[in-house]
C-alpha cells in the first residue's frame, strides 16, 4: 500500500471538488426556493426592508437569482435577436438602429411602464413586481452582448460561410459548430460587463419611487439604499462587503471557467494554454459534474441515433437502384417535379406564414389602436400642457447630456485603447491583469456614487464635471473589454509579419492594430455611450447626507419627473431622446459602421 503525497493531495482535489459541486448544486436550490416563495408573497405597494445584518444573505440571494434569471434570458435574446439581424440586410438596416436607440433610452423610460402592466396582471402576489425587476435588470445587461454577437457574425469569413453551405449544415448545426463558436470570447467578456450592468442599477430597480407610490423590493439593492439612507453605515459597508463577495464569486464560478472553456476555440494555442481556471479542474474531477455531463452526452446521442434510424427506414422504403434500372428516366422525372412542388409548397407555406404574421401584428396594431382611441383626447390634453418653454429646456439638457456622454467616450479612448491592446495581445499578462479588471468592471459604480459626490462637493467641482466623472467610471469598462476582445483575435502570423518587416509604432497601430480591433471597438463605443445615456438618470443627481449635487441634463429631467409624477413632462422627455438617438444612429454610428466594414476589406 503506498501512502505517497501525490495520492493524497489528489484524494483531497477528488473530495473538495464534489463537496464544492454539491455545495452549490444545494445553494442554487435553497436561491430558487427562496425566490419563488418571495415572488408568491401577496401584492404591497411598499414591503418593509429590515436593515437587521441577519436578512443580508437572504437579500444577497434574492439579488442573485434575479441577476441570473435576467442574464439568461440575455443571451438567449442575444443570440435570437443578432442572429436575425446579421443574416438580412433588410433586416438589419431596421433591427441595428432600433438597437441603438433602446439601449441608449434611460431604465426609468422603461420601469414605469412595465411596472403598473405587470401589478395589474398579477394583482394578487408580488410575481409582477419580480417579473418587472428582473426585465429591468435585462435592459441592463442585453443590449452590449447583442452587439457583441452581431458583430462576431459579421465577422465570419467568407470562407467559414461557404464550408458550412458546401457541408449542408442545418441551422441548428451551423449555430452549434460556427455561429457561437465564433462569438464566444465577445459573450464572454461582454457578458461580465452585462451582469456588472444589472449590478449597475440594482439599487433602482429593486427600490422604485413612482410619485407618491414605493414598489419596493426586498434584496441587495434596496439593502444599500435603505441603510444609506438612514445613515447606517455599518450596515452599509457590509451590504458593499457582500456585494465584493458576490462580485468574486461570479468571476471565480461563472466568469473564469467560462474564459479558460471558451479559449479552446481561440485560434492561438498559447492563449488556450494560458486560460486557466481552478474551479473548472475541479468541475472536471467532480464525480456529479461527470454525471451530469454524462446524462446530457447519452441524451444527445440518443437523439442522433432516432434521427440516424429514420434515415435507415426512410433509405430502406426506398426501391433499389437495379430494381429501377429500365424506370430510371421516368424516376428522375418524377423526383425532378416532386422537388419542384415540394419548393413551390415551401414558398406557398413561407408566404403565408408571413401574410400570417402581417395579419397578427396589424389585428394587434388595429386592436391597440382602438383600445387607446378612447383615452386619445385626454392624452392629447395632457400632452398640451407641456409648452413650448419646456420643449426648448428639455433640448438644452439633452445637449448637455451629449457633451458627458462625447467626455466619457473620448476619455475612455485615450487610455482603453493602449491599455487593452497590451491586455489584449499577451495572453500571460491578460491571465493576471484580466481578474483585477473584471472584478472593477463588475462592482456596480452608483453605489459609490454618493460617497465620490460627497468628496467632489466639498471642493467645489463643478457638477457638470462630476456627473462625466461619474457616468466615466461605470462606462469606461465596455470598452476595455471590447478592446481586449479584439486584440486577442488578431491573427498570430500578422503580429510577426510586422515584426519582419520592421514598422514602427505608429505603422503598426495604423496598419495592424486599429483596422483589426476597430469593429470590437465601434461596438465598444456604441455600448458605452448607451450605457452613459443610461447613467445620466443617477449620475446626474445624486444625493448624499447633507446635500445633493444635480447637474443639468435630460438624465436629471427624467428623474424628477418620474420622482414627483410629472408623465407628460416624462413623455416630453422620452420623445426627445428618442428623436436624437434616431438622428445620432443615422449619422454617426452608421458611417462608423461603413468604415468598419472598409477597413475589414483592407
Amino acid at each position: 500500500m503506498r501512502f505517497g503525497s501525490r495520492p493524497l493531495v489528489e484524494r483531497g482535489s477528488y473530495f473538495a471538488a464534489e463537496v464544492l459541486t454539491l455545495g452549490l448544486v444545494i445553494l442554487i436550490g435553497i436561491g430558487l426556493a427562496h425566490f419563488v416563495a418571495v415572488g408568491s408573497e401577496p401584492f404591497s405597494e411598499s414591503v418593509p426592508v429590515s436593515s437587521d445584518l441577519k436578512m443580508l444573505p437572504h437579500y444577497a440571494g434574492l439579488s442573485l437569482v434575479r441577476s441570473l434569471i435576467a442574464l439568461t434570458i440575455s443571451y438567449t435574446f442575444s443570440v435570437i435577436y443578432g442572429s436575425i439581424a446579421a443574416r438580412n440586410e433588410r433586416n438589419e438596416q431596421l433591427m441595428i438602429p432600433l438597437l441603438d436607440v433602446l439601449q441608449s433610452l434611460p431604465v426609468l423610460t422603461f420601469l414605469p411602464g412595465f411596472v403598473l402592466a405587470l401589478t395589474r396582471l398579477f394583482p394578487s402576489s408580488r410575481w409582477g413586481l419580480e417579473i418587472s425587476c428582473i426585465l429591468m435588470i435585462f435592459t441592463g445587461q442585453v443590449w452590449n452582448l447583442v452587439f457583441a454577437y452581431y458583430e462576431s457574425q459579421r465577422s465570419i469569413t467568407t470562407e467559414l460561410k461557404e464550408y458550412a453551405k458546401i457541408a449542408k449544415l442545418s441551422p441548428a448545426e451551423k449555430l452549434l459548430r460556427l455561429d457561437l463558436p465564433s462569438a464566444l470570447g465577445p459573450l464572454v467578456y461582454n457578458g461580465m460587463m452585462s451582469m456588472a450592468g444589472g449590478w449597475f442599477f440594482l439599487t433602482l430597480c429593486e427600490g422604485f419611487v413612482l410619485g407618491d407610490k414605493s414598489y419596493r423590493l426586498p434584496g441587495l439593492g434596496s439593502f444599500l439604499s435603505v441603510t444609506f439612507e438612514q445613515q447606517q453605515y455599518t450596515s452599509f459597508m457590509a451590504g458593499l462587503g457582500a456585494l465584493v463577495i458576490m462580485v468574486w464569486g461570479s468571476d471565480f464560478l461563472i466568469w473564469r471557467p467560462l474564459i479558460a472553456w471558451s479559449s479552446q476555440y481561440r485560434e492561438s494555442e498559447d492563449s488556450a494554454a494560458a486560460e486557466r481556471s481552478l474551479f473548472l479542474d475541479l468541475l472536471r474531477k467532480s464525480q456529479i459534474s461527470s454525471k451530469i455531463a454524462e446524462s446530457i452526452g447519452a441524451f444527445s446521442s440518443f437523439l442522433r441515433e432516432l434521427k440516424h434510424s429514420l434515415k435507415n427506414i426512410s433509405a430502406k422504403i426506398r426501391p433499389d437502384e437495379k430494381s429501377i434500372t429500365a424506370y430510371e428516366s421516368s424516376w428522375r422525372l418524377i423526383t425532378s417535379s416532386t422537388l419542384i412542388l415540394e419548393s413551390k409548397t415551401r414558398t406557398r407555406l413561407r408566404e403565408q406564414s408571413i401574410a400570417l404574421l402581417r395579419w397578427l401584428s396589424g389585428f394587434l396594431v388595429g386592436g391597440l389602436v382602438f383600445l387607446l382611441l378612447p383615452s386619445l383626447p385626454n392624452i392629447a390634453t395632457s400632452m398640451a400642457s407641456v409648452t413650448r418653454s419646456d420643449w426648448l429646456e428639455l433640448t438644452h439638457a439633452l445637449g448637455l447630456t451629449f457633451l458627458k456622454v462625447l467626455g466619457v467616450i473620448l476619455f475612455s479612448t485615450l487610455w482603453t485603447v493602449p491599455v487593452g491592446l497590451w491586455i489584449g495581445k499577451s495572453p500571460s499578462v491578460r491571465r493576471i491583469i484580466a481578474p483585477v479588471i473584471q472584478n472593477l468592471a463588475a462592482f456596480p459604480a452608483p453605489v459609490l456614487y454618493p460617497l465620490i459626490a460627497m468628496s467632489l462637493a466639498k471642493s467645489d467641482t463643478n457638477p457638470l464635471l462630476v456627473a462625466t466623472i461619474l457616468m466615466t467610471i461605470g462606462n469606461q469598462w465596455y470598452m476595455l473589454f471590447n478592446v481586449i476582445s479584439g486584440a486577442s483575435r488578431i491573427p498570430q502570423e500578422l503580429m510577426t509579419v510586422a515584426r519582419v518587416m520592421r514598422f514602427n509604432l505608429k505603422d503598426r497601430f495604423l496598419k495592424l492594430y486599429l483596422p483589426a480591433i476597430f469593429p470590437s471597438l465601434l461596438t465598444g463605443w456604441i455600448t458605452a455611450a448607451g450605457g452613459a445615456w443610461n447613467a445620466s438618470i443617477v449620475a446626474e443627481i445624486v444625493e448624499f447626507p447633507g446635500g445633493k449635487i444635480r447637474a443639468s441634463g435630460i438624465g436629471a429631467e427624467i428623474t424628477e419627473a418620474t420622482a414627483h409624477g410629472h408623465y407628460q413632462r416624462l413623455v416630453a422627455a422620452i420623445i426627445v431622446i428618442t428623436i436624437a438617438l434616431i438622428i445620432l444612429n443615422r449619422t454617426v454610428w452608421r458611417s462608423l459602421h461603413h468604415t468598419a466594414e472598409e477597413l475589414k476589406i483592407q
